[in-house]
């Protein structure tokens, strides 16, 4: 698997609060490791949540040893809540807290964790797809779902930043969890809101799925169009793209 991550402050604010950790090998019981972090909070707290919480997990999988992937996910973001909320205690109380999507792969397979609006997508180059696999936890998602209101309207992006679920907010943040195979010309895309809120799904798949560039490449493209756009947040892009060698 080839993997390529990128970060960028966008253009239009003073810290990048995004947070993002890959490994090539394994760390605890999965071969390769994905993880993308959005951190919010005043005076630089988000920089410090979301830093906090990417820590937090990779420590917690270094030593876990049960050999179950979801359910050692699922308590790699309990041991993040259960940091960042420590910090927050120990600091007067202060708001903080972060999104957390986590990609673990083993043979093939991938294993996610998510908390948040950062996303997680997968993308096929010969189907030539793209497929949302995380559920934005926002208001107007929750809206959505319920009927009342309608994707993409003018009410759903004046309150499109709105998030219910967040590591580090709340004593207990509850992860939605998903696996999947990885079938030959499968591309797994992490992002933060940066990319997503500034570029349609369409335009993603194009310059995610475009061979005639590098990996690396590609990535570095997604942010620069993210800004082009208009580069309202910090931008966060992790790409990994199965080899058709690969088990």
């Amino acid at each position: 698997m080839k993997i390529a991550a990128r970060t960028d402050i966008g253009l239009s604010r003073e810290l990048n609060e995004d947070c993002y950790f890959v490994s090539e090998t394994p760390v605890g019981m999965f071969e390769k490791l994905l993880i993308v972090s959005d951190g919010m909070g005043g005076h630089d707290a988000g920089e410090v949540a979301s830093r906090m919480a990417v820590d937090a997990v990779v420590s917690y999988l270094e030593t876990a040893s049960i050999n179950m992937p979801l359910f050692t996910l699922e308590q790699a973001v309990y041991a993040a809540n259960l940091e960042v909320r420590k910090y927050s205690e120990a600091n007067d109380g202060i708001d903080l807290g972060t999104t957390l999507v986590i990609c673990g792969i083993i043979s093939g397979h991938a294993y996610v964790a998510n908390v948040g609006d950062s996303r997680l997508y997968l993308l096929n180059r010969y189907a030539y797809s793209i497929r949302q696999i995380t559920k934005d936890h926002s208001y107007v998602e929750e809206m959505v779902a319920r009927g009342l209101m309608t994707r993409n309207s003018e009410d759903y992006m004046r309150q499109k930043q709105v998030i219910t679920r967040a590591v580090g907010f709340f004593p207990e943040t509850e992860p939605d969890l998903f696996d999947f195979g990885l079938e030959e010309g499968d591309m797994i895309l992490l992002c933060t809101d940066g990319l997503t809120n500034m570029l349609k799904n369409v335009v993603i798949k194009n310059l995610a799925l475009d061979d005639s560039f590098t990996l690396e490449k590609r990535a570095d493209t997604l942010i620069d169009e993210a800004n082009r756009m208009g580069g309202r947040d910090n931008i966060t892009v992790i790409l990994a793209e199965r080899e058709d060698q690969d088990d």
